[in-house]
């Protein structure tokens, strides 16, 4: 392996951008012909020569090649006023992990703070369309990890993806979003104030060039990258014919290992989850044991909360007591309790204030807490 660069430069950047090339052609060319700047260069005739290259490929190289070296520059003025980087392959801040996988990227386009390489990372994944008890244990899960010092990877996707990041803002700690279009663009877009977050307190990244628009051709491969840069996946909510398995089959090829969230039989949601835990998979059970499977010990965060719940009035108590993952609204809560709407109302507040007890609707709630 050559030495690691220190920098790129615009005939990389340009190499990083072609679509028709898979990312291990893209090293494959360069490491071939010493620098991006010979492909870009090349003569119409050489490039036909080259025998590992399809008559798609080439025809994308082509229409590559139709940039100008001032078009390149105001791509590259684009960049920096967006605050986009890119690392390249075998560049310093190129994430090592991915070095590792096959057809690893040959660039990443960036956003935020590429994370420390030594930091240990969990992808956690899920449905789209996941239920208020996935969405829930997600975001928990998110905290603990962040609480642990554990990156968190996911896809900034609806849901699942969306919920586990929250949560680890939430809890203070990192994470990193892999987009399935230009790191300029924010998909789904109900998740700017996620994606603003990332930009600033994590990172987005995407093997795609800015402006690429979120195709549904780019998800399945951007998931090896949200494998890649992880030690372990957990797959927290997911159908039998799950996207989210696409991730799970990327990391059994890289040789990661697989946990999941068992869920209820009758849930489609966890049709999913429940077989890749026939099939093998670790089971998630809670994070202090997840956390003992990884060697770490889990911090005091957990204990705390049990001792805040411990400390809870009769009525606080009596009010949480009626309530688990499964969102129950203001009207039954007030048969069951027997307490005036008012004071259930207001102790549903303070429930809320502690951070225990959550309003996922209108009127309806749920624990906050998974244990």
């Amino acid at each position: 392996m050559s030495a690691k660069k220190e920098a790129y430069n615009k005939y990389e950047y340009w190499l990083a951008g072609i679509a028709a090339l898979p990312g291990r052609k893209k090293i494959y060319l360069e490491n071939l012909l010493g620098e991006a700047k010979r492909l870009y260069c090349m003569p119409g005739e050489r490039l036909e020569q080259i025998p590992i290259l399809t008559e798609y490929e080439k025809e994308g190289i082509r229409a590559a090649k139709k940039k100008t070296e001032e078009d390149l520059e105001k791509e590259l003025a684009y960049c920096r006023q967006k605050g986009i980087m890119l690392a390249v392959w075998q560049q310093d801040t190129y994430p090592v992990r991915l070095e590792h996988i096959y057809n690893p990227p040959y660039g990443l386009f960036y956003r935020g703070k590429l994370p420390d390489k030594e930091q240990r990372a969990v992808s956690v994944v899920g449905a789209r369309n996941c239920t208020c008890y996935g969405q829930t244990v997600a975001r928990q899960i998110g905290k603990g990890l962040a609480a642990a010092d554990i990156l968190v990877v996911s896809g900034m996707a609806a849901g699942i993806d969306g919920a586990a990041q929250q949560g680890a803002l939430c809890g203070g700690g990192s994470t990193l979003g892999v987009l399935g279009c230009g790191v300029d663009i924010c998909y789904p877009a109900a998740n700017r104030e996620l994606y603003e977050r990332l930009a600033t307190d994590g990172c987005v990244v995407s093997e795609y060039p800015p402006r690429t628009r979120p195709l549904a051709l780019n998800f399945p491969q951007r998931n090896r990258i949200i494998s890649g840069l992880s030690d372990v996946v957990l797959v927290v909510e997911a159908r039998e014919q799950s996207g989210s398995l696409i991730t799970v089959d990327f990391a059994l090829e890289q040789g990661k290992d697989i946990y999941a969230v068992p869920g209820r039989i009758s849930d489609l949601s966890s049709g999913g989850t429940n077989r890749l835990i026939q099939q093998g998979a670790g089971i998630y059970l809670n994070m202090e044991n997840f956390l003992e499977s990884m060697h770490i010990f889990a911090k005091t965060e957990e204990n705390s909360c049990k001792k805040q719940k411990l400390s809870l009035e009769n009525l606080e108590r009596l009010v949480y007591s009626c309530l688990d993952l499964t969102p129950r609204n203001l009207e039954s809560l007030w048969a069951e309790t027997g307490l005036d709407l008012g004071r259930l109302v207001e102790t549903l507040g303070t429930l809320q204030e502690m951070g225990i007890v959550s309003e996922v609707f209108k009127n309806y709630y749920i624990r906050s807490d998974t244990d």
